[in-house]
């Protein structure tokens, strides 16, 4: 193969590489993460830690997010980890009770690029966390919030509209009945939501 030939090889599998890694991933069941239906992210979502991340359906997470299941127990005298398996080759038990699931993340959950949420962490449906957020508390359904830590900006929704939404529970419908509600999924509810 001539150099030629070569420079426009390498320059195609960049430009393939590229396209694939703005497209979509769906995120699949592992032994540290169990999700619902249609979840996605795009690139590079990390699950660190020995606690487990509970998901729902249809949840749209962005690019380089750090989902942190466990904390260093801090209640001890040293804090490095490796300093207990490497002395008393374990680390002891605090006083810190931990159930296995760390992070819950409900249905239609959107989350930003470059989000970290921390562990014990409930995030509701319809919930929108902004970019660059770090999400230390629980996340009220249909709240959007932003910042480190996260704070709630607004609402996505009146009350009125989020009582329809959470009655509806379209995240449960099957496939056929998602595409027969069409009017439903194409409706702008904020301009239902006007005055």
């Amino acid at each position: 193969m001539g150099f030629k030939r070569t420079l426009k090889h390498i320059i195609k599998q960049k430009l393939i590489n590229l396209l694939k890694e703005d497209q979509p991933t769906l995120i699949k069941n592992t032994w540290n993460i169990s999700t619902g239906k249609h979840c996605y992210h795009n690139g590079n979502l990390l699950v660190r830690g020995k606690r487990y991340v509970k998901m729902g359906s249809y949840c749209s997470i962005g690019k380089d997010v750090k989902l942190i299941t466990t904390n260093h127990p801090y209640g001890l005298p040293v804090l490095q980890s490796n300093f207990y398996k490497n002395y008393f080759e374990e680390v002891p038990k605090t006083g810190v009770k931990q159930t296995n699931t760390s992070i819950t993340i409900h249905n239609d959950v959107w989350i930003g690029d470059n989000v970290i949420i921390l562990p014990d962490v409930t995030i509701k449906n319809g919930a929108i966390i902004a970019a660059g957020s770090v999400v230390t508390k629980d996340v009220e359904e249909y709240t959007i919030v932003a910042g480190s830590p996260a704070k709630p900006i607004k609402k996505r929704f009146s009350s009125e509209t989020i009582e329809l939404l959470k009655t509806k529970q379209w995240w449960t419908w099957t496939d056929e009945k998602i595409k027969s509600e069409k009017d439903f999924f194409t409706t702008d509810f904020n301009d239902l939501d006007i005055p």
